[in-house]
């Protein structure tokens, strides 16, 4: 199976996360980016503004994913939602074939289906080892 690992990062959380996945499997973390300032308390809002409205933003992908059987997308949580970058670029993607993982302080991702495996990692529960490791044996 050929994998890619995706993520976007607000605080670095999902960068983490994605981090030790990609190292896991011997793949690259590749970085979803968008046209949005996010930084500060006021992007924190934005953010959520964003996500429960599903605002739409411009994102960049820098490199090719044609090639990827399936995709582990790492996300932030936001309003109960992906981060918009996320939701952008899920929108062109066939949820079957994403495992997603979704880096909170204390929530869970609302909207659950469709996806190959959702997988939360709650700072609150201390469980993203256990979390990333039970993915990484799945694979």
């Amino acid at each position: 199976m050929n994998y890619k690992v995706i993520y976007f990062t607000r605080t670095g959380n999902s960068r983490r996360a994605a981090e030790k996945i990609a190292n896991a499997l011997s793949l690259e973390a590749i970085e979803i980016t968008d046209n949005v300032n996010w930084k500060g308390i006021f992007g924190f809002l934005k953010g959520g503004y964003y996500a429960s409205t599903n605002k739409e933003v411009k994102i960049n992908i820098p490199k090719n994913l044609d090639f990827a059987d399936e995709l582990i997308v790492v996300t932030p949580l936001w309003a109960g939602k992906v981060a918009p970058a996320i939701y952008a670029f899920l929108k062109t993607k066939s949820l079957e074939n994403v495992y997603l993982v979704v880096t909170s302080g204390d929530s869970l991702l609302k909207e659950r289906s469709g996806y190959k495996s959702v997988n939360d990692i709650v700072k609150s529960k201390n469980n993203e080892e256990t979390i990333l490791s039970d993915l990484i044996n799945s694979l």
